[in-house]
């Protein structure tokens, strides 16, 4: 591509892999982050690789998560190839030991595995650990997974390595506009000047973006913790119940999450969430008892009203695209993404249909906005 300077907003696993992305093509990329990259969603998530509960997902969100499913083990390997930091990535498989939850009939299930070519197995939970009773439990062996923060680590040294100017600790207060074009955003530190602009601050979103608001994109709490590894824990897959889910680490730690709370911008744990969480999780796997809790913490996934993300160009802002929304699916669905959002920017026609996640369809922009979050 010619060389543009294009301006990302927002460090976590998409602003890094499109900025990646973007610096391998020629761009002249600064990625900007108001604290340390990777240390909002991205980083507070499980990393299992792929939407829990898929089928209860619009089709469009679940075609999208398949999407970077399918591209993530060359995804991994080019990363790999030129980072230090192991991403750990890996295919425990998945047992959901609750698929027929909330009202799902078994053909709506099978209808999902089959769509996305995804290998499953209906068994009895007892095939699988013997101290379960459930008859009707979903095996889905391939289903991946890594360790999330190692993977940041991972994308912001190859980030680093492909020439991203990378700022850390600056905060977009708004946006530099111009009649009816991006020109860069406004920090206390001063202006930037772009050619381009991509807003990925999570649920920071609808703070930056002229027409969306913080209704549209808003912050969804999830709480977690992490079991210390200990002699005799030997988790040998990622196991879910009742929307709680344990995930084994190669270390032989194991990682509990989570809650779904509409709390705000508070990212405090809370008591009696953790109690929940740590029952949870030693009544699906009884050797956590004598574990230590070595780690608890909660992080805001980015949340929209139709649980679709935003993903593309404004739809009256020249220069400024969007990619935000992702919830709980966004380490899923991240190498698609980025391909898309790098392949817009460049003003090339992405492989994937983005159309079911525009920012102007009902519920997102409306024909006509105020211009107060800009300037």
């Amino acid at each position: 591509m010619n060389q543009r300077d294009c301006l990302i907003i927002g460090g976590g696993v998409i602003g890094l892999a499109t900025a990646w992305h973007l610096a391998n093509a020629g761009a002249r990329v600064t990625l900007l982050d108001r604290q340390s990259t990777g240390r909002e969603a991205s980083w507070a998530g499980g990393g299992i690789l792929c939407p829990l509960y898929g089928w209860r997902y619009p089709a469009s969100v679940m075609a999208l998560a398949a999407a970077g499913m399918r591209r993530y083990p060359e995804w991994i390997a080019r990363i790999k190839a030129q980072a230090s930091t192991d991403p750990e990535f890996s295919q425990p498989g998945l047992l959901i030991l609750d698929p027929l939850a909330d009202g799902a009939h078994r053909t709506s299930v099978d209808q999902w595995v089959n769509e996305y070519r995804l290998r499953a197995e209906w068994s009895a939970a007892d095939t699988h650990f013997s101290h379960l009773s459930t008859d009707s439990a979903l095996w889905l062996p391939e289903i991946h997974a890594l360790r999330n923060p190692r993977l940041l680590r991972a994308l912001r040294e190859v980030a680093l390595s492909a020439g991203v100017n990378l700022i850390e600790h600056e905060a977009v207060h708004s946006l530099w506009v111009e009649g009816r074009r991006v020109r860069g955003a406004n920090t206390p530190e001063g202006s930037l000047p772009a050619d381009c602009v991509l807003v990925a601050a999570g649920a920071w979103t609808g703070h930056l973006v002229p027409g969306l608001t913080p209704a549209q994109v808003f912050p969804v709490r999830g709480q977690m913790l992490r079991f210390e590894a200990h002699p005799g824990i030997g988790l040998p897959t990622v196991i879910m119940d009742q929307g709680i889910y344990l995930i084994p680490r190669a270390d032989g730690s194991v990682v509990v999450g989570s809650t779904v709370e509409h709390a705000g911008f508070d990212k405090h744990p809370t008591a009696e969430a953790q109690a929940h969480l740590h029952r949870a999780a030693i009544a699906l796997w009884p050797n956590l008892a004598h574990a230590q809790v070595a780690q608890r913490w909660a992080g805001l996934r980015p949340g929209t009203t139709d649980e679709r993300p935003f993903l593309g160009e404004h739809p009256t802002l020249d220069g400024l695209f969007v990619a935000t929304g992702f919830y709980r699916n966004g380490l899923a669905m991240a190498p698609a993404a980025a391909e898309a959002m790098s392949a817009l920017i460049q003003q090339k026609t992405p492989e994937l249909d983005l159309s079911p996640f525009r920012l102007d369809r009902p519920g997102g922009i409306p024909p006509a906005f105020p211009m107060g979050n800009a300037e």
